[in-house]
């Protein structure tokens, strides 16, 4: 359910009889949210299947793809994710307007666990690395080899950043799990909240910038990062 308790406590709140059958129903509309959810998953689970596909070896991205034509796409998603989209409209804007409606996951409160996960991506996509739920790991071959032999120092440089920003969302996580949803850590007035978020977009920045410089050493030209006017130009946030 919505989240309609702006920036103090509390997420949204959906019964689970909302979902239940017969008499046990309650609101209505109980079975098209099954439906719903039923068909929601499945779509996830067939495009999970369809990228696996795509990207084994053999797979269609992979003999659609030339070697430099691979990095640049990997490397314009991680900067693009890094700066535009996650440091920018997910998280600058927010804590700009101070709007818990600006939040990533705007009804349930679990946006500290996607702007987590959204950065493990980004630096499991570098490394060629993923630990699997149980905590086992797969790797491979890793974007993160081939910058080491192009230049040892900038691997270790972004490595480094990217360890930061998981880091500093880790601390975000920590609040969260504190007690103190993210909503309210952008809220206006909340300065320790206003401070850890803004840490975590000064990250995210950061290794942005360090980026930039694997995608020229590697010598991919044309690559264009996705901007944010949160970032970019903040007084056109508010006009």
């Amino acid at each position: 359910g919505q989240d309609l308790n702006g920036t103090d406590a509390g997420a949204g709140d959906r019964p689970w009889t909302d979902y239940a059958k017969g008499d046990t129903c309650t609101n209505g509309h109980c079975d098209r949210r099954g439906q719903y959810l039923a068909a929601a998953t499945d779509l996830l689970v067939a495009d999970l299947e369809e990228m696996v596909a795509n990207w084994t070896n053999g797979g269609a991205a992979r003999m659609a793809l030339e070697g430099k034509a691979g990095l640049a796409a990997m490397l314009t998603g991680m900067g693009s994710l890094s700066y535009g989209e996650l440091a920018g409209e997910r998280m600058k804007l927010g804590l700009l307007l101070h709007d818990p409606e600006e939040e990533h996951d705007c009804f349930s409160d679990n946006t500290h666990a996607s702007h987590l996960y959204d950065a493990v991506g980004i630096r499991n996509v570098y490394l060629g690395q993923y630990e699997r739920i149980d905590g086992t790991t797969v790797e491979g071959p890793s974007l993160s080899n081939i910058v080491a032999q192009k230049d040892k120092a900038l691997d270790s440089e972004l490595r480094g950043k990217l360890d930061a920003t998981v880091q500093a969302m880790r601390a975000l996580q920590a609040r969260a799990e504190g007690g103190e949803a993210y909503d309210q850590m952008i809220g206006e007035g909340n300065e320790a909240g206003n401070a850890a978020v803004q840490a975590a977009i000064d990250a995210l920045i950061d290794q942005t910038r360090s980026i930039e410089r694997v995608i020229a050493k590697l010598g991919l030209d044309g690559i264009a990062l996705e901007g944010s006017d949160s970032l970019d130009s903040p007084n056109a946030v508010f006009q």
